[in-house]
């Protein structure tokens, strides 16, 4: 590798490292979507992929994680495991999966879900996506004023309305996620279907906008792109 390639990846690793303040805000951003399922909150905004940068705050050396990126976003996966210590892994041996990409609903079915007496087993799965929106009023927790993310395109797109319930939800929440088509999420749900085995979801939007879908909750797919 060139010293110049090393740079890069050097300003790459800073790009998706938070400092300290800014990680710990996230965590209990994060936190709070998992225990409130459809509820939208934000995480810092960063040079690279928000996604990322939140698995950059929950990767370490005993944590082996899996990149999907697209062609030509493969150095994202070295960012992530310079900036962490975290082991590289197949997706299935991982504890911890990063989409960059979309992942495909055979991606879904082969994660690791644990099993009934060993569910810490399930994989962790991080999916970018294009834009989330709550259908539900009050339902976005994001203090303060905020500076406008940037526009994606297809964010205001009709998306998946996925319909919730289970532990944290008072009757039902709708969550609108774009970018993102429903057999993965009806994957999600599948591999969720033997709780408590199963994958907790953080779907995160390039505006750090971010929202979680833990293993205990029930998924209905109320429409949909194919």
């Amino acid at each position: 590798m060139t010293s110049t390639a090393v740079q890069g990846i050097g300003v790459h690793v800073r790009a998706v490292t938070p400092t300290a303040a800014r990680a710990q805000a996230d965590f209990r951003a994060l936190l709070n979507v998992l225990s409130r399922p459809g509820v939208l909150d934000v995480v810092g905004r960063t040079d690279g992929p928000a996604a990322l940068a939140v698995a950059a705050g929950l990767a370490d050396v005993e944590v082996p994680t899996a990149v999907l990126a697209a062609p030509g976003a493969e150095h994202w996966a070295r960012v992530l495991h310079l900036a962490t210590s975290a082991p590289p892994a197949a997706p299935a041996e991982a504890r911890m999966v990063v989409a960059l990409r979309p992942p495909t609903a055979e991606e879904i079915a082969a994660l690791p879900r644990g099993d009934a007496l060993h569910p810490e087993r399930g994989t962790r799965l991080i999916v970018a996506v294009t834009g989330l929106s709550s259908q539900e009023a009050g339902e976005r927790n994001v203090p303060g004023p905020q500076v406008p993310g940037p526009q994606v395109p297809g964010a205001e797109g009709p998306g998946v309305v996925l319909v919730l319930s289970g532990p944290g939800v008072p009757g039902t929440r709708r969550l609108r996620v774009t970018g993102l088509a429903r057999e993965v999420f009806a994957a999600l749900a599948a591999a969720n279907a033997g709780f408590p085995a199963g994958v907790d979801t953080f779907l995160v939007a390039a505006d750090g906008t971010v929202a979680g879908l833990p293993r205990s909750t029930r998924i209905e797919i109320e429409n949909g792109e194919h």
